[in-house]
C-alpha cells in the first residue's frame, strides 16, 4: 500500500533538519504517497520552548508553491499544535485562523513542566509521571476538540530513564480509557508515531497492542501513521511493520486528513 506520512517537520519547525522540497523528492523516491507538514507550535510553552511555533501564512505558501511544482505528489498544509490545559483558547484561535488540512494535537508539558529537560523525571516516580502526562493528555482531549489526530499519545516514555518504558493497559487502563474514549466518540484519529519506538539510552519503548485493541473496542476507527521526523532519513521510518501491527489490532484502514476530512486506505 502507498502510504502517507501524516506528521513531519520541515525548516519551519526551530529542530527541523530538513527543507520542505527535499522531504517532497525524499518520499517520492520513497514511493510514500504524501506527507503532511506538521510543523511545531507550542502556545504559551515554559521557558525556551516559546521558539517552537512558525507563521502558518509562509509556511502554507511554500506548500502551495510545491504543489504546484509535485503536481502527482499530495502535500498537507498541517500544524502539530501542543497543548496545554491553561491554553485551549488560544490554541483555538490559532487553529481557527488558518487553512489547515490536519491539526495534530500533541502534549509536550506536564502541569507547565517540561519533562524533556530538568529533574521532572527524578522527582517521579514512574508510575507519577506516566500518570500526570495521561491526566494532563485527557484535560486537553476532553476540553479542546478542534483537532484531527492525537500526536504520540505515549510521548512521556520517550526520554523518560525509567526501566519501564510503556504506556500498558495493565497499569495505566483507567486513565487512557478516558482518553480513548473522547477520541473514539469525536472521530479522532490515534497515531502511530514511530519516533517513539527507537532506542534512546540503551532502551527501546513499547507500544502496547491492547491500547489500539481497545481504542477499536471503543468505537474507535482511525489510525494515522507518522514519522515525526525531523531529517531527511526517517521519513517513513518503520511504517511497514507498524502497519502490520495496527492490522493485528483490528483496524483495516490508514487514515490521513485533508481539508479537516478523514482519508482511509485500505491495509492491503
Amino acid at each position: 500500500m502507498k502510504q502517507f506520512d501524516t506528521h513531519i517537520h520541515s525548516e519551519f519547525s526551530p529542530d527541523g533538519r530538513m527543507s520542505m522540497e527535499d522531504a517532497v523528492k525524499r518520499s517520492i523516491n520513497l514511493g510514500i504517497k504524501g506527507l503532511a507538514f506538521t510543523d511545531h507550535f507550542d502556545v504559551d510553552a515554559p521557558g525556551d520552548n516559546n521558539r517552537f511555533n512558525f507563521d502558518p501564512h509562509k509556511q502554507q505558501s511554500r506548500i502551495d508553491e510545491l504543489r504546484l511544482r509535485f503536481p502527482s505528489f499530495e502535500i498537507i498544509k498541517g500544524i502539530e499544535l501542543g497543548l496545554q490545559a491553561g491554553s485551549l483558547d488560544k490554541a483555538n484561535t490559532l487553529a481557527g485562523s488558518h487553512n489547515f488540512d490536519t491539526i495534530i494535537a500533541s502534549i509536550h508539558f506536564v502541569d507547565g513542566e517540561d519533562p524533556y529537560h530538568g529533574d521532572f523525571y527524578s522527582r517521579n516516580s514512574p508510575k507519577e509521571a506516566y500518570k500526570k502526562y495521561i491526566l494532563n493528555m485527557y484535560e486537553c482531549v476532553k476540553n479542546f476538540r478542534n483537532f484531527d489526530i492525537l500526536g504520540h499519545f505515549d510521548y512521556i516514555v520517550r526520554y523518560s530513564p525509567y526501566k519501564e518504558k510503556s504506556l500498558s493497559m495493565k497499569e495505566y487502563g483507567d486513565e487512557l480509557d478516558s482518553v480513548l474514549r473522547v477520541l473514539a466518540s469525536g472521530g479522532k484519529a490515534l497515531e502511530i508515531n514511530t519516533n517513539t519506538y527507537r532506542e534512546r539510552g540503551g532502551r527501546t519503548p513499547v507500544l502496547d497492542k491492547s491500547v489500539l485493541i481497545r481504542f477499536r473496542e471503543l468505537g474507535g476507527e482511525f489510525i494515522s501513521m507518522g514519522s515525526d521526523a525531523h531529517d531527511l532519513e526517517r521519513i517513513g521510518e518503520n511504517f511497514e511493520p507498524f502497519t502490520a501491527f495496527v492490522k493485528h489490532c483490528g483496524f483495516g484502514y490508514i487514515t490521513h486528513f485533508k481539508g479537516r476530512k478523514n482519508i482511509c486506505i485500505k491495509i492491503e
